[in-house]
C-alpha cells in the first residue's frame, strides 16, 4: 500500500468520536421513513455546505432528495463513491403495528447517547453508517491532503424493501435502489464504491437478488350458512381453503430451492431464502360468505446466476401440478451480482483494515450476506463495489443501538480509503 503515512496522520487527527456520536444523534432524530426523506436530505446537504464539501440535490421526486456531498480532486486520479440510505427500516409511527406487535413511544426512537453507545430508529440501519463516512468527508477537508481524484458521499433515499404493488403506490413504497438508481443514472459515477450498510466491518462484494410475487386464488362468493360441505367442499369454493394447499407446495418447493440455489461466492456462501410475508383474503366484516379471492405475496432471494424469468417459471411448474386455478403475477424483480473487477477496491480495504487495527478484515457471514443492497447496482452498472459498514443491534421492536468506537472506525476507514484510491493515477485505466 503506497499510503502516504504523514497525510494519512493528519486526515485520522480531524475524526472527533464526540462530534461523530453526535452528527449520529442528529441524524437519527430527525424522522425518515421511505417516502419522507426530505428533512434528512436538506440537513445533510447543509452540513456538506458548512464543512467546505460541494453540496448537490439531486430530487428523485417530490420531497426526496438525494444529498451529495463532493471533495474535488484534481482530476488526474481515481474517483470513490461512498454510499449509504437515509430511509428507515419502520415508519416510527403506528403505522408499523401492521408489522410488529408492540410500539414504543415515539419519543424514545430519537436518538440519544447512552454510555459508549447512540441509540435510536435507524442508528444501526444505517445512520451510524452515513454519519461514519461524512465524518471522513470533513477529515479529509480539513486535513487539506490534496486528492487526483474526486470523494463522492452520497446519502440516497429509498433503499428499504419496500415494493408498490395493489393500492400501496406511494412514494412511501418505493425503495430498495429508488435512491441510488437515480443518483447513477444523474451523473454520480466513479470508479469505485463503498456502500456504508452495516456488516460490522465485514467485507462482502456478493449479494442475492429478489423476486416478488402475488399469487392469487379463487372460491365462489356465496353465503356460507345453510350449506352442506358435502355439496360445497371447501376446496372447492373457498379461496382462504385453497390457498393453504397452494401454501403447503410452495413451502415444499422453497426448502429444495433453498438448498439447490446456496452460491459460492469469494467471501463464502450466499444462501437463497423464500418467505410467504404476506397473506389477505375474503372480507373480515362478511365471514358469512365463502371468500372469492385470496392472494399471498412472496419474497425470493436468488443468487446472481439466478434470473427472475426462472423463479417464475420453476413457481408456475409447481403450481399448475396442483390442479388449482391461480394466476402468479411478478411485482418486483431485481438482480443479484457478483462484482467484478473489484480487486484493487479489495485490497485497499484489507491492507486499511489491517493498518489501522493490526488484524485482518472478515468476509461477511452466509447470513448477513445473503441480501440484497444497493452494491448490487453499483455492480450492474459495471463500478466494482464492495460493502462494509458500521452495524449495532435491535435494542427493542423499532429500536436500536450502536457503539460510537465502531463508528469512529468505520469513519477511519473511510477516510483513508479515500486517501488511498483518490490518490491514484487515472493511467488510463482502473
Amino acid at each position: 500500500m503506497a499510503l502516504d503515512q504523514a497525510a494519512a496522520k493528519r486526515v485520522l487527527a480531524h475524526i472527533d468520536r464526540n462530534e461523530l456520536a453526535q452528527l449520529g444523534c442528529d441524524l437519527t432524530s430527525i424522522p425518515s421513513p421511505t417516502g419522507q426523506e426530505k428533512a434528512i436530505g436538506e440537513f445533510i446537504l447543509n452540513w456538506f455546505e458548512r464543512n467546505g464539501l460541494k453540496a448537490v440535490r439531486q430530487d428523485v421526486e417530490l420531497e426526496r432528495p438525494n444529498a451529495i456531498g463532493i471533495l474535488k480532486g484534481d482530476g488526474t486520479g481515481l474517483s470513490l463513491s461512498f454510499n449509504g440510505h437515509t430511509d428507515t427500516s419502520f415508519t416510527g409511527t403506528s403505522e408499523d403495528l401492521r408489522m410488529v406487535t408492540n410500539i414504543e413511544p415515539e419519543a424514545e426512537l430519537k436518538g440519544r447517547i447512552v454510555g459508549d453507545r447512540v441509540q435510536g430508529l435507524g442508528i444501526s440501519k444505517m445512520k451510524g453508517g452515513v454519519a461514519a463516512f461524512m465524518i471522513a468527508g470533513k477529515a479529509l477537508q480539513k486535513s487539506g491532503v490534496r486528492l487526483k481524484g474526486d470523494v463522492i458521499f452520497a446519502a440516497v433515499v429509498g433503499e428499504i424493501s419496500r415494493t408498490p404493488v395493489g393500492p400501496w403506490q406511494s412514494k412511501e413504497y418505493r425503495g430498495e435502489g429508488a435512491g441510488t438508481r437515480h443518483l447513477l443514472a444523474h451523473g454520480m459515477h466513479s470508479d469505485y464504491a463503498v456502500v456504508a450498510d452495516g456488516s460490522d466491518l465485514n467485507i462482502v462484494w456478493t449479494q442475492t437478488g429478489v423476486v416478488q410475487v402475488k399469487i392469487t386464488t379463487f372460491g365462489k362468493a356465496e353465503a356460507a350458512w345453510g350449506t352442506k360441505r358435502s355439496a360445497y367442499p371447501m376446496e372447492k369454493v373457498n379461496a382462504i381453503v385453497k390457498m393453504t394447499k397452494i401454501i403447503g407446495a410452495l413451502e415444499e418447493w422453497a426448502a429444495e430451492f433453498e438448498e439447490r440455489y446456496i452460491y459460492a461466492s469469494p467471501t463464502g456462501p450466499l444462501l437463497p431464502k423464500v418467505n410467504i410475508g404476506g397473506i389477505e383474503g375474503g372480507a373480515p366484516y362478511r365471514p358469512n360468505y365463502f371468500p372469492g379471492v385470496c392472494s399471498i405475496y412472496v419474497d425470493v432471494r436468488m443468487p446472481p446466476q439466478v434470473r427472475p424469468v426462472a423463479v417464475k417459471s420453476e413457481l408456475e411448474q409447481m403450481l399448475n401440478k396442483l390442479g388449482i386455478d391461480y394466476e402468479l403475477d411478478v411485482y418486483r424483480s431485481l438482480l443479484g451480482h457478483e462484482g467484478k473487477n473489484v480487486e484493487p477496491l479489495v485490497q485497499c480495504a484489507e491492507q486499511i483494515f489491517l493498518h489501522l487495527f493490526n488484524e485482518r478484515i472478515k468476509p461477511e457471514p452466509a447470513d448477513r450476506a445473503s441480501i440484497w443492497t444497493d452494491t448490487n447496482i453499483y455492480n450492474e452498472l459495471g463500478i466494482p463495489a464492495i460493502k462494509i459498514g458500521p452495524r449495532g443491534r435491535r435494542i427493542s421492536a423499532r429500536n436500536e443501538e450502536i457503539e460510537i468506537d465502531v463508528m469512529v472506525k468505520a469513519a477511519q476507514i473511510y477516510a483513508l480509503m479515500a486517501l488511498d484510491i483518490c490518490s491514484r493515477d487515472r493511467n488510463g485505466s482502473r
